[in-house]
């Protein structure tokens, strides 16, 4: 990558509102584009784009547009590096190559730091053992990211382009140039749609569904090493807080967006019915974090136990209160130490709190994975219960936050279905199967 776009990234900034937004930036300080950053904070969905969002006046959330920046980042540097001003292309109406569009495709399905091992191979002259051992190696040093993902970067390379069409050519009065940029405008969108609907069917990428979310002997681990007491508690100090993170992430399942947007005030302790609100209240004027914390479920209330209440209540009355500055907000985690402290904890932090514990128990670990261990946990206890799949279903979507047409259950589900899918296959092959001895059952 060549100096000029190593200086592109993104940069979160606030308005006069206090509301925070992204911005694509060149040294720190300009803009990479104008064009790149009005379409990124104003008209994200144009009249020709597809989506939930078409004809919508709702502005995306702000973690929906910080993830977009990244997007646009990354395409940005991709055709700057190719030497292709994306804005003047599309406004002579040339738009772009077969070739063009096949290379962005290509960089599109490696990891922004990857190359693609077309861009940097020699040839020689080897045995088929060894190419064998070359491809094995190369598939595994490249690492391709998800269908979703790349996905996405097509699809928001195609809505930038939109937008940048409506921008210099839409309602123009008719000549034999706008006829021809209308129909270079056609052959790009149709090219480009051509990946767009091929991506679900060439994920490159094979999740063992066998595999649960976190080992059980490993999970047993991190319920010991988290707790304060544990003599093999990573943490010199911060203990008491990061135990009540990681234990109610693992109790409840929750976002850690929804925990870093806890406040005092959501804590509901009546009737021997502990339990914390979770709130969704986009734009909150007392969330000063640059990054301020975001609740993508629906608000519900999450039960949890009388002992976890109690530490959380511990926490805030002899932790929390030390620091001078936290009558200033709500928030129950803060920072406690360095320029931040008695400041809400931020996504940063928790991150590496998770981190860190994972890193303990040998495993790389981050909080969705506890969401995925929930999950889990919470079929084996339904089911014990008694409770049928459909009934499982529906409390699974309650207790996650999830809208009623939600497909997310099934996909937190593909660890237990697909052990129960091998305990009827292994049934119905130990019937079928000749035993080593000679006797069929």
């Amino acid at each position: 990558m060549n100096k000029s776009s190593n200086k592109v990234q993104v940069k979160i900034y606030r308005d006069t509102a206090g509301h925070p937004f992204p911005l694509v930036v060149r040294n720190g300080v300009f803009p990479a584009c104008l064009y790149l950053n009005a379409y990124l904070n104003g008209n994200h969905n144009s009249p020709l784009s597809e989506g939930k969002g078409r004809n919508t006046a709702q502005a995306p959330a702000f973690f929906t547009l910080k993830k977009y920046a990244y997007e646009l980042k990354r395409l940005y540097c991709h055709f700057d590096l190719n030497g292709i001003d994306l804005v003047k292309r599309v406004a002579s109406g040339e738009f772009f190559s077969r070739e063009e569009v096949d290379g962005f495709v290509r960089a599109c399905k490696f990891y922004a730091n990857q190359e693609s091992p077309q861009e940097n191979s020699s040839v020689t002259s080897i045995s088929d053992k060894r190419i064998r051992d070359a491809i094995h190696a190369t598939a595994n040093s490249c690492p391709q990211v998800s269908t979703h993902t790349f996905s996405q970067l097509l699809i928001r390379l195609r809505a930038y382009i939109v937008y940048l069409y409506i921008c210099h050519h839409y309602d123009q009065a008719p000549s034999n140039q706008k006829v021809k940029t209308d129909d270079q405008f056609n052959k790009f969108t149709l090219y480009i749609n051509s990946f767009i609907s091929s991506t679900r069917n060439n994920n490159t990428i094979t999740k063992d569904a066998f595999e649960s979310a976190i080992p059980a002997d490993k999970f047993f681990r991190l319920l010991e090493i988290i707790k304060e007491s544990s003599s093999d508690n990573p943490f010199k100090s911060s203990k008491l807080r990061n135990q009540i993170i990681m234990q109610t992430l693992i109790d409840s399942g929750v976002r850690i967006g929804a925990l870093l947007k806890l406040k005092i005030s959501d804590l509901v302790d009546d009737w021997g019915n502990p339990r914390f609100l979770i709130t969704r209240t986009p734009n909150d004027p007392s969330d000063t974090r640059l990054d301020p914390a975001s609740n993508k479920t629906k608000a519900l209330s999450v039960s949890i136990s009388s002992d976890l209440m109690k530490l959380i209540k511990l926490y805030i009355s002899t932790v929390r209160a030390t620091y001078p500055n936290v009558h200033e907000h709500d928030f129950v985690f803060i920072s406690e130490k360095g320029q931040t402290s008695g400041q809400p904890l931020t996504y940063k932090s928790m991150h590496k709190i998770v981190k860190k514990f994972g890193y303990t128990i040998n495993l790389e670990l981050h909080p969705h994975k506890l969401r995925h261990k929930w999950n889990e946990v919470f079929e084996d206890k339904a089911k014990a219960k008694g409770f049928t799949p459909e009934k499982i279903e529906d409390l699974r979507k309650y207790a996650m936050g999830w809208v009623e047409d939600s497909a997310m259950a099934s996909v937190y589900n593909e660890f237990q279905l697909a052990v129960t899918v091998a305990e009827i296959s292994s049934k119905n092959q130990s019937k079928s199967v000749p035993n080593l001895r000679g006797n069929h059952e």
